[in-house]
C-alpha cells in the first residue's frame, strides 16, 4: 500500500521453465504451504475466534458442495501448450479438472451437471500479486478510529469483489494475524474466496505504517527476529519496506533465505545511489515505480541498468501500471471518481475516504501531476524493456489504495500491460501462469489441464482478441464450485447498496 513518502513483445517460447532464485526458493517450499506448523494453525484459529464472520451467502446461492461438472462445447485457453482447444468438453470432479476431450467423444454421465458453453471461452482464474486484504483492525488503524465494531466488515464483504471479478488467488503484502484467520476460513470452506498467500511486512524505524500493520526492524538482529517470527506464524513471504537500513535489509534477506521465505518489496535508500544494494536478494520488486522513485526524477536512461540488475539477481517485477495511471487521473481530474460505479463495492467508510478525503486529490498541484505523468511513462518503458529482456513481469494492483477497487482493478491492470506493449497472451500469463510459478504452485493451478485445481473463468468473449474481454465473465468456477454470473451479480448488488 502506498504511503505519504511517495507520489503516490517477446516470443512465448523464450520463457524458461525455471526463473532464478525466487523460483528455486518456492519450489523447495511447496510443502510448507500446507502450513503443517502447529503455531500457524493456532494463530489462524485464534484470529478466527476474534472475528465475526457472516454466513457465506455466495456459497448458499449455488451448490452446497462442488459437483461433477461437464463444461460442453467450450473453447479452452489452456495457457499451456496450444493457444486454443476448440469444441471441447471439460469434466470437473472433486474440485479438479478430470479430463479435456473433444465434445463429440467425451463421456458425459447422467450424474453430471452439464453446462452448454457453446461460444464461450474457458481460462484459468486470475491472480493479483499485490493486494492488501482488509479487516476490522486495519480499518481502525488507518482511520484512527478504535471504536469501529468487530462486525463492521465481514469476510464476505472482503472476498466477494475478488471472486465476482475472477480473481481466485492473491498475494497480500501486509499480512496480519487476521489475514491468517481469513485464509483459514477459506480453506475450511466456510467462505468462498481466493487462495491467499500472505507476506509479513517489515519496515525501519519509525515505520511508515502503524505497528500492527507492519513489523519494525531498527537493527539487523531485529530484522532476523521479525523473519523468524513471520515464519513461525505461517506467512509465505517477507515484504521489505522503504525505511529499512541496508544493514537490516541484508539481515532480513539472509534470514529469509535460510528459512526459504522469498522476499518481495520496495527498494530502500531512495536517492542514495545504492540501487544494486537495494535489489540484492529480492525475489520480486513490488512496483515498477520503485525504480522511477529511486532518483529525484525518473531516470529513463537508467532503465537498461535496472533491467540488468533484475536479471542478475533473478528478481521479478510486479508492474502495478494501472495504479499510477489511476492516481494520475484522479489527481488531475478528481471529478472522474464520482463517475466510477465500482467504487460502491468499497466499504462505506473507505469509500468516504476515496471520495471526500482522498490524499492524492488533496496534494494535487501542476508539479505533482507532471511528476505522475513522468512516472506513468517510465513504468511503461520499464515494463517493455523488462519483457524484452526476459525479466518476468506479473500483474498486481495494490488494492485498495484510494481509487483502486479490489477485484475490478485486475482488469484495469491487464489493459495497462497491453498498452505498455504486451500481447494479450503475455498479459494473461502475467495474471495466471507466472504468478503460480513464482508462488511455487504451477504444478497445481494456473493452467487448464487435467489434474489441476478447477479455479477457472468462463468468458463470453475471447480475451486474446481484446484483453478487455476478461471482464465478460459468464461464470466463475472456484475449487470446482460453479458460480453463475446472475448469482454473483445479485450478491454484488447487495454489497454495493451499503
Amino acid at each position: 500500500m502506498k504511503g505519504s513518502d511517495r507520489l503516490s513483445e517477446h516470443d512465448e517460447g523464450d520463457r524458461p521453465e525455471a526463473r532464478g532464485a525466487a523460483a528455486l526458493l518456492h519450489r523447495s517450499r511447496v510443502k510448507r504451504l500446507a502450513r503443517a506448523n502447529g503455531w500457524s494453525i493456532l494463530i489462524g484459529l485464534a484470529a478466527w475466534l476474534t472475528l465475526q464472520f457472516s454466513g457465506d451467502a455466495l456459497a448458499a446461492a449455488e451448490d452446497p458442495a462442488p459437483r461433477t461438472l461437464a463444461i460442453e462445447n467450450v473453447t479452452v485457453i489452456p495457457m499451456s501448450g496450444p493457444r486454443f482447444v476448440r469444441d471441447a468438453t471439460v469434466v470437473i470432479r472433486d474440485g479438479r479438472i478430470a479430463s479435456i476431450e473433444p465434445a463429440g467423444t467425451a463421456e458425459v454421465t447422467p450424474d453430471m451437471r452439464r453446462i452448454d458453453a457453446r461460444g464461450k471461452w474457458l481460462m484459468p482464474g486470475l491472480t493479483d500479486m499485490h493486494v492488501h486484504l482488509e479487516n476490522v483492525r486495519m480499518l481502525r488503524l488507518l482511520l484512527k478510529n478504535p471504536d469501529i465494531s468487530a462486525g463492521t466488515i465481514t469476510n464476505d464483504d472482503v472476498f466477494l469483489p475478488y471472486v465476482a471479478n475472477g480473481v481466485l488467488q492473491v498475494l497480500t503484502l501486509q499480512g496480519m494475524s487476521e489475514t491468517i484467520g481469513q485464509r483459514v476460513e477459506i480453506e475450511a470452506g466456510r467462505v468462498v474466496g481466493p487462495r491467499v498467500f500472505a507476506a509479513a511486512m517489515i519496515d525501519g524505524s519509525p515505520p511508515l505504517w502503524p505497528v500492527g500493520m507492519t513489523r519494525v526492524a531498527a537493527t539487523p538482529e531485529a530484522g532476523r527476529q521479525a523473519v523468524r517470527d513471520a515464519a513461525a506464524e505461517g506467512y509465505d513471504a517477507i515484504k521489505v519496506y522503504s525505511r529499512l537500513s541496508f544493514e537490516a535489509l541484508d539481515a532480513i534477506v539472509d534470514e529469509a533465505r535460510k528459512l526459504k521465505l522469498p522476499v518481495i518489496g520496495h527498494l530502500p535508500g531512495r536517492e542514495s545511489g545504492r540501487i544494486a544494494d537495494a535489489i540484492a536478494g529480492l525475489g520480486m520488486v513490488a512496483h515498477a515505480e520503485e525504480f522511477a522513485l529511486y532518483t529525484s526524477e525518473p531516470s529513463f536512461q537508467s532503465i537498461p541498468q535496472y533491467v540488468e540488475l533484475m536479471k542478475k539477481n533473478g528478481a521479478w517485477l510486479t508492474a502495478t501500471l494501472s495504479l499510477d495511471e489511476r492516481l494520475l487521473k484522479q489527481t488531475s481530474r478528481p471529478d472522474t471518481l464520482r463517475t466510477r460505479n465500482e467504487l460502491r463495492a468499497l466499504h462505506p467508510m473507505w469509500r468516504e475516504v476515496v471520495l471526500d478525503h482522498n490524499p492524492y486529490v488533496a496534494l494535487a498541484s501542476p508539479e505533482r501531476i507532471a511528476t505522475l505523468k513522468k512516472i506513468v511513462d517510465f513504468n511503461r518503458a520499464l515494463v517493455r524493456a523488462s519483457v524484452a529482456a526476459g525479466v518476468p513481469v506479473v500483474a498486481g494492483t495494490d488494492a485498495p489504495v484510494p481509487g483502486i477497487v479490489p477485484g475490478f482493478a485486475i482488469h484495469d491492470e491487464l489493459e495497462a500491460l497491453v498498452r505498455a506493449g504486451m500481447a494479450p497472451y503475455q498479459a494473461l500469463e502475467a495474471a495466471t501462469t507466472l504468478p503460480c510459478e513464482w508462488l511455487g504452485v504451477l504444478s497445481d493451478r494456473g493452467t487448464v489441464e487435467p489434474g489441476k485445481q478447477a479455479d477457472l473463468l468462463l468468458l463470453d468473449a475471447n480475451p486474446l482478441d481484446d484483453i478487455g474481454n476478461t471482464r465478460t465473465i459468464s461464470a466463475v468456477i472456484v475449487d470446482g464450485r460453479y458460480l453463475r454470473r446472475e448469482a454473483l451479480d445479485e450478491r454484488m448488488h447487495e454489497l454495493m447498496k451499503r
